[in-house]
């Protein structure tokens, strides 16, 4: 948002309106089950086994360095209640990363746009993913760089994995995009 801290949204994401549809917890027909805290105001995150293996998988890769990527989805509402169901997700490549960093390059940027429109076609990006190898789930102030200047939405998350401690964990943004914290999601079997 303009004048919030030098970070401007572009690319016309911001004008995005939830479409209504029936939230998958309130499904009969789907078997999904709340990990962590999921606390009332909350944005509601929904995400499939196979995403999430797909991602363990990429995160267990290299236990040495960083890893990361973007999720894409939809932004649904249900009575009033906004939530996104992860699709899919996109490894980047041509990253920046060491044993304590990871960082997109425009190349990066550029990869994941075209894998973006040849398999998941018309989704938006709706978050980030990003490994600590053994230093726990938290989002540095790196992290909070990238989160501000590229996942700036009131429903863009991210997820951090400790693949050395076998963890993850999400992150939301919360107080109109001025602070970040850790937050439950659901997932769908």
């Amino acid at each position: 948002m303009p004048g919030d801290e030098g970070v401007e949204v572009t690319g016309g994401l911001e004008y995005i309106q939830p479409v209504e549809k029936l939230i998958p917890s309130e499904d009969k027909s789907r078997r999904v089950e709340a990990k962590a805290t999921i606390q009332p105001h909350d944005l509601r995150i929904f995400l499939t086994e196979s995403i999430l293996r797909e991602v363990w998988e990429w995160s267990t890769s290299d236990l040495g360095h960083e890893l990361g990527g973007v999720f894409v989805g939809d932004l649904y509402s249900y009575k009033g209640v906004p939530y996104i169901e992860i699709a899919g997700y996109i490894r980047a490549q041509h990253y920046r990363h060491t044993a304590a960093s990871f960082r997109f390059t425009h190349d990066s940027w550029s990869g994941i746009t075209r894998e973006k429109e040849k398999r998941f076609n018309d989704r938006i990006i709706v978050g980030w993913h990003h490994t600590h190898p053994g230093y726990g789930l938290f989002l540095s102030g790196a992290d909070m760089f990238i989160h501000r200047n590229f996942f700036n939405l009131p429903w863009m998350v991210a997820m951090v994995v400790d693949p050395k401690q076998g963890i993850l964990g999400f992150f939301q943004w919360e107080k109109g995009l001025r602070e970040v914290r850790d937050c439950g999601f659901y997932f769908v079997r």
